[in-house]
């Protein structure tokens, strides 16, 4: 009754909570103790059935296919534009290509200034190569192909322009309000830029014009317009001696300059990922020829690309899209890789001297028990945190999610087995002296240099770093530090802005971006071209509703004034010109849907008014008489400052089109840059929303994993103060929450996690002082985080003077998510662990002081040319007697136990017995 009572008593004390802690942590090493003895014991097999079971999965990649169609990768999939994307696809398909030029002079309205906009423009319809000229590809409306610019007033005559005086020109802009060309309302203030009036408001004068020419896009003629594109591009950037400056934007633009940039940053990715090996390949290994580990090393990276073509072969196989952005997963997979890579032959070179006696297979096993838990910790955290961030209602970031996830899974499964069998067969090779990349040469004799056998890193950690940490001064000044870029950071997060600029995505040196800075410049208040689609409705008896939807459109202030284009008007005024009878005695005649419909088509195809308007219109000519089956017309939004203006302007829109009494769905606006704004609708809220879910997983899986609520508390706190100190940074870098920034912030968290919970595991595995403790974890752990973290910095490296904004971009989130990380994991953490850190796991090693010397040892860990115990020393097993610390042994006096001493054996209920040397 009285055990019963104290056990219950001592429950409420917080033990229940230990023996879970100590059984999670028991379970795991024992699971890892006999798959490491597996491993080490058919690593040959191993490593076979790696192959075979990864192989099996890539198999899926037979179907893959990439897809960059916007809807299915950023919009969510119950967004309205889908629908009304897919309609528009199936009624009236893109079919134009485009050339835009702007010309900028003192004066463009000068005589000299519109000759010298003809002679650009003469030399750009004056094309003609391998059989097809301009005039073959042009966009024609009605017989004339359609170039959009001041020069239409005079229908692009030379000889009248040629003739044009300035008070001409002047009279002939601020009275001609109606195309001579294409029969459309005409204001020239769509235009002209830096417009000057005068009292009555005339226009006097302007500083640029723009000049837009319109193609068909056909695949038979696609290449030929490409090339037509290409030459007005090049005939523009050798500029005017009549204009100051000359700007061109072509439909080939982006690719060229955007992703051109992209490609040429890519092979720095390239070279960034050989520094990363040949960085791994120096600090995994040892300088001498058999211990240096270029094979293994190898393997290591062999594994993120065994991972790779697993999750994407599984992901295929189930249907998961892929898109651009899953190009930044092999650079995750990287850097998580590596670090893997690092802890566990830390934990190899980390093994006490009896662990060295055991055979090759126990002493993989005793790695694998130390390593693994440590590995679990960071590998199902990013697992969970990327699974949950799979549920985002974005498509493209979902799938991303999805196979970050597998990869890592995969990656964690085959760093715990391939990896390790690679590094049995490493050891068995450097045991039988053989060299390390001619493994067929075996020294007889071999005496590696002494330099070699020092770990200067982890000496560094131990006699310097550590050591220095753990002072009072510094101790407050490390937290001083944190709480100063904290505050900073928060500022700068609350304050980070949702927008999305195409334009920073071309590399700032480039024609194209030039061109956008112009047009930012000189028409600031031109925004998108936007159509509104009318569908199968009743046009006659309609007539009234799409009059008064056109006059709100056109008093609506996100629209431009002046370019709203509808066939309406222009069919209202030529059934007025036939003085038809029945126009008088009925308003809005007709109203009878088959005379309507016939009226219209009349008058798209027998009129040159009306043929003007042929694009705007469908009919279903397969039924008779034919009908009217859809249509649109056309309107310029006004320029948004940012992104939620964009949204407003187009959700606007869309309520004087939803609410005009028309059937639902029946009228609606679009353009291709909605689809950006649907996303950017939720971009922002997902965002939150998955760092919010993935932060409360990676807390509740530390918890589980660490076995520690408080360690996991403080983790916690450093992987929030990163992705903090990384956002708010992005802020001070002029950098907005948009779809790459997004993704970026995501894989944050998966690398965060990195540098702080190795440490914290680690801390509670060793015992000693509250300053001691940190000082171990550092030592023994450090090592592995910093490299690291610097082997994905060095990934990146090379691309922090990239012109790509992407790129950039990455470069900066990866800089940032290194140094903050390391930060909090390598200086904060240690200096909150030593004042609130609790105590070890009963499992933990028995240390003293870590500045006491411990024996040198050799490249794997164990001590060089070691004696058998029998002749060196007698060995002694100490055991426990439920007490916390060991009991003595009967008969035996001053018995110490050696620094970095190991439990020798455990179960559910703790350490059981260490060894010791007497």
């Amino acid at each position: 009754m009285h055990q019963k009572t104290d056990g219950s008593m001592t429950c409420k004390r917080g033990m229940c909570l230990q023996r879970i802690s100590h059984g999670i942590i028991w379970s795991l090493e024992t699971a890892f103790y006999h798959l490491g003895h597996f491993v080490g014991t058919y690593p040959i097999l191993t490593i076979v059935l790696s192959f075979v079971v990864c192989g099996i999965a890539s198999l899926g990649m037979a179907n893959f296919t990439e897809t960059d169609i916007t809807e299915k990768l950023w919009v969510p999939s119950y967004s309205r534009i889908q629908k009304e994307k897919k309609w528009v696809m199936e009624n009236f398909p893109p079919d134009t290509r485009f050339a835009k030029i702007i010309t900028v002079e003192n004066n463009i309205l000068s005589p000299r200034s519109l000759n010298a906009m003809l002679d650009i423009y003469e030399k750009a319809v004056s094309y003609y190569k391998d059989g097809y000229s301009y005039q073959s590809m042009c966009l024609r409306v009605g017989s004339h192909c359609k170039v959009n610019s001041i020069l239409e007033i005079w229908s692009y005559n030379k000889t009248a322009i040629s003739h044009l005086t300035y008070n001409d020109i002047l009279n002939d802009i601020n009275n001609i309000k109606y195309s001579p060309l294409f029969h459309n309302e005409l204001d020239v203030t769509t235009v002209l830029g830096n417009i000057l009036f005068d009292e009555e408001g005339k226009i006097i004068a302007a500083g640029a014009a723009s000049m837009l020419f319109l193609l068909k896009d056909e695949e038979e003629t696609r290449s030929v317009a490409m090339n037509w594109e290409m030459e007005v591009i090049q005939s523009v950037q050798k500029g005017h001696q009549h204009l100051q400056e000359i700007y061109v934007y072509a439909t080939r633009s982006f690719d060229d300059e955007g992703y051109g940039a992209v490609n040429e940053d890519i092979n720095l990715l390239s070279v960034g990922i050989c520094i990363v090996l040949i960085f791994v390949i120096l600090t995994l290994g040892r300088f001498n020829l058999v211990e240096h580990k270029l094979l293994l090393s190898l393997a290591g990276l062999l594994s993120v690309g065994m991972s790779i073509g697993f999750a994407y072969g599984l992901a295929t196989t189930f249907g998961v899209i892929y898109g651009p952005v899953h190009a930044l997963m092999p650079f995750l997979l990287l850097g998580i890789g590596v670090d893997d890579m690092f802890v566990i032959v830390e934990a190899w070179k980390n093994l006490t001297p009896e662990e060295c006696q055991l055979p090759l297979p126990k002493q993989i096993a005793m790695t694998m028990k130390h390593a693994g838990v440590s590995v679990t910790v960071t590998s199902i955290t990013d697992i969970v945190a990327f699974a949950i961030g799979a549920s985002t209602v974005i498509p493209g970031l979902s799938a991303f999610c999805i196979d970050a996830a597998l990869g890592i899974l995969a990656l964690f499964i085959l760093q715990s087995t391939f990896f390790v069998a690679c590094l049995t067969l490493d050891q068995k090779r450097i045991k039988a002296r053989r060299d390390a990349i001619l493994c067929c040469l075996a020294y007889k004799t071999f005496e590696p240099n002494k330099c070699s056998q020092k770990n200067f890193l982890a000496l560094a950690f131990k006699e310097y770093f550590g050591p220095f940490l753990m002072k009072i001064p510094v101790k407050i000044l490390v937290v001083f530090v944190t709480a100063s870029l904290l505050g900073v950071n928060i500022y700068g997060f609350y304050n980070l802005k949702q927008d999305f600029d195409l334009v920073m995505y071309i590399p700032s040196d480039s024609y194209a971006h030039k061109f956008a800075k112009a047009q930012e410049k000189y028409f600031p208040d031109r925004g998108v071209d936007v159509n509104v689609y009318c569908g199968d409705i009743h046009y006659g008896s309609s007539q009234k509703i799409l009059n008064d939807m056109l006059a709100k459109i056109r008093a609506d202030p996100g629209v431009e004034n002046g370019t709203l284009i509808s066939w309406f008007p222009a069919f209202t005024a030529w059934l007025r010109s036939r003085n038809d009878s029945n126009l008088a005695k009925y308003n809005h005649y007709p109203y009878d849907e088959h005379e309507f419909d016939s009226l219209a088509l009349k008058f798209i195809e027998q009129t040159k008014v009306g043929q003007a308007f042929r694009r705007f219109v469908k009919f279903d000519k397969t039924i008779h008489p034919p009908i009217l089956k859809a249509m649109y017309f056309s309107l310029r939004h006004t320029s948004q400052p940012n992104s939620q203006a964009e949204i407003e302007e187009m959700e606007n829109l869309r309520k004087i089109t939803d609410n005009s009494g028309l059937p639902e769905g029946m009228c609606f606006p679009y353009c291709p840059q909605y689809l950006t704004y649907e996303t950017n609708k939720v971009l922002q809220r997902e965002l939150y929303r998955n760092l919010a879910l993935a932060g409360a997983c990676v807390f509740f899986v530390t918890l589980v994993l660490i076995a520690n609520i408080w360690t996991s508390m403080i983790v916690f706190s450093c992987v929030i103060f990163t992705l903090v100190d990384v956002a708010g940074t992005m802020y001070y870098w002029g950098v907005t929450i948009d779809t790459a920034s997004s993704i970026l912030l995501t894989l944050c968290v998966g690398l965060a996690v990195d540098y702080s919970a190795h440490i914290g595991h680690t801390f509670m595995t060793v015992s000693g002082s509250k300053n001691e403790r940190p000082v171990m974890a550092l030592t023994e752990i450090g090592p592995a985080v910093f490299n690291g973290g610097f082997s994905t910095f060095l990934a990146f490296v090379l691309l922090a003077n990239s012109n790509s904004y992407g790129f950039s971009l990455f470069f900066k989130v990866f800089f940032t998510v290194v140094v903050f990380g390391l930060f909090h994991g390598l200086v904060y953490l240690p200096v909150v662990l030593s004042w609130l850190g609790p105590k070890p796991y009963d499992t933990s090693s028995v240390h003293t002081s870590p500045r006491k010397e411990k024996p040198e040892k050799h490249s794997n860990g164990c001590l060089e040319n070691i004696a058998p115990l029998n002749q060196r020393q007698r060995v002694f097993t100490l055991y426990k007697t439920g007490g916390n610390e060991p009991s003595v042994i009967q008969g035996i006096s001053n018995l110490r136990i050696s620094s970095g001493q190991r439990c020798f054996y455990s179960n559910q209920d703790g350490c059981q017995a260490v060894m010791v040397y007497i």
